[in-house]
């Protein structure tokens, strides 16, 4: 089906590009195959779907005290398990807290990517990374903007499993010294395990 999708878009690049393209046709076709089959990666995330509870804790600056809140979370394949999409709800500074992620692998590029969104802000943050085959660990980086100035700030997230149902996710963003430090951290636990 998605070959017979595929072919009249193809037709019409063989037609105007000549016979050179057309050789190259089937090549075309398996690399848009590879792209868009679900792996191994897309089944570790999509075996991350369920209910989470999430413990979280915050610094507003390097030494400033913590803060901590709950969350809970509904994490969900979608498009035939080729993304994550997780649902949060919570309660931030005193304020009813919404937030949504989308997590997938990009076969192309052989990297994790993530975006957030949420109701306190109107941007969204996105990241690319990688599994560091040692630890076991996936390390995103990206930028988000600083609503007083702008800008795009960078920020890193290292995401760590401890088991099938308990994860951590660490923050780290830069502080008025422009020095990295750990802005929050994120205990998860799946329900099913509580």
């Amino acid at each position: 089906m998605i070959k017979r999708a595929f072919a009249p878009l193809c037709a019409i690049l063989v037609l105007s590009a000549g016979p050179g393209l057309a050789q190259d046709e089937e090549a075309m076709m398996q690399a848009w195959m590879a792209y868009m089959t679900p792996g191994e990666a897309h089944s570790a995330l999509t075996s991350q779907a369920g209910e989470w509870s999430h413990q979280v804790t915050m610094w507003m600056g390097p030494g400033a005290p913590a803060t901590e809140s709950t969350a809970t979370s509904t994490a969900e394949a979608i498009l035939g398990g080729r993304y994550l999409v997780e649902r949060f709800s919570g309660n931030m500074m005193g304020m009813p807290f919404e937030g949504q992620a989308l997590i997938g692998y990009d076969n192309a590029k052989q990297k994790f990517f993530s975006t957030w969104v949420d109701n306190m802000g109107t941007g969204v943050m996105a990241a690319w990374g990688t599994v560091d085959p040692t630890t076991h660990t996936l390390t995103l980086t990206g930028t988000v903007v600083d609503p007083m100035t702008g800008e795009d700030k960078p920020f890193r997230e290292v995401h760590t499993h401890s088991g099938p149902n308990e994860k951590t996710m660490e923050m780290y963003g830069p502080g008025p010294d422009g020095q990295e430090y750990k802005m929050m951290e994120i205990h998860s636990t799946r329900a099913a395990a509580e």
